[in-house]
């Protein structure tokens, strides 16, 4: 039943009229009290701002209860894959990790061909028309005969006692040509012979390999010979195999033999067929 401060009667129809009483003055005089604190806090000290970031982080932990059933239905596919795919997702992610690795191998490895080429190039001294590039296919195991096969252009103008330099100095010459190889006689080889002078005594010799390893000797030098330790030798030019001025390698021993009328002087080659990949063909002009 309601009360009588509810609703009014009509007098005409006797029926209840309904209707909301009226609020107090003193109701209204305290709710525009509260909202001109509110304003004035507002205004002079932020109120509403704090109160915002107060809000939110009432509301975080709801909004995350609120997307967990989000986050369940999200990952409903992936609990229902079979270990079988999954076992295959992890062998494709394997086999593309693989390929990253290889392809990185091979750009450390161009990286460093092109090194090796700049250096090669930047070696060179003499006229630019006349040098080919070659690239070591293998060299034999012979300790006393080491030769070195290259591969060639099909179009190089390269032709036999042609000779092969690294950025370190000589390392042979052609001694068999084919139209996609060469064949190497090198430094080292027992057969090889170089005309040399040194850089210091000016002294002419001929420098011969003993084999892989090994130093090479400058033949029949007089005992009279000055030569000093830790000379240059360099190509001399005689007998127009060999440019002029081809680093071929330093005496690093001199010995008196007292067994011997000739001096034993010992010459270290500084380059080597063994750690090179590249080299330049010069055609001697």
């Amino acid at each position: 039943m309601m009360r009588r401060r509810e609703h009014k009667v009509s007098y005409l129809s006797s029926e209840a009229i309904f209707a909301i009483p009226a609020m107090k003055p003193s109701k209204v005089i305290l709710s525009l009290l509260i909202c001109a604190f509110l304003m004035l806090s507002d205004v002079y000290y932020e109120s509403s701002s704090k109160i915002r970031g107060y809000a939110q982080d009432l509301f975080m932990p709801l909004g995350a209860l609120v997307n967990v059933p989000v986050d369940l239905i999200a990952s409903l596919p992936d609990s229902f894959r079979t270990r079988s795919q999954l076992k295959l997702s992890l062998e494709q992610a394997e086999l593309e990790n693989k390929k990253l690795k290889v392809i990185n191998q091979f750009l450390e490895k161009v990286s460093k061909e092109n090194e090796e080429l700049n250096s090669l190039w930047s070696s060179a001294r003499l006229n630019f028309d006349n040098y080919s590039f070659a690239r070591k296919r293998s060299i034999s195991s012979n300790e006393f005969q080491p030769t070195l096969i290259v591969d060639i252009g099909r179009k190089s103008d390269a032709g036999i006692n042609d000779v092969l330099l690294s950025p370190s100095g000589l390392v042979g010459k052609l001694i068999s040509l084919g139209l996609y190889s060469a064949e190497i006689m090198v430094l080292h080889d027992v057969r090889s012979s170089i005309p040399i002078i040194t850089e210091k005594s000016k002294l002419h010799g001929n420098v011969r390999g003993s084999g892989t390893g090994r130093a090479g000797n400058i033949e029949y030098i007089k005992k009279t010979a000055s030569y000093e330790l830790g000379e240059k030798v360099y190509t001399s030019g005689i007998a127009g195999i060999f440019p002029v001025g081809i680093f071929v390698g330093e005496i690093t021993s001199i010995e008196d033999l007292a067994d011997s009328e000739f001096l034993k002087v010992e010459v270290s080659f500084l380059q080597s067929p063994f750690n090179q990949d590249f080299y330049l063909i010069y055609k001697n002009e």
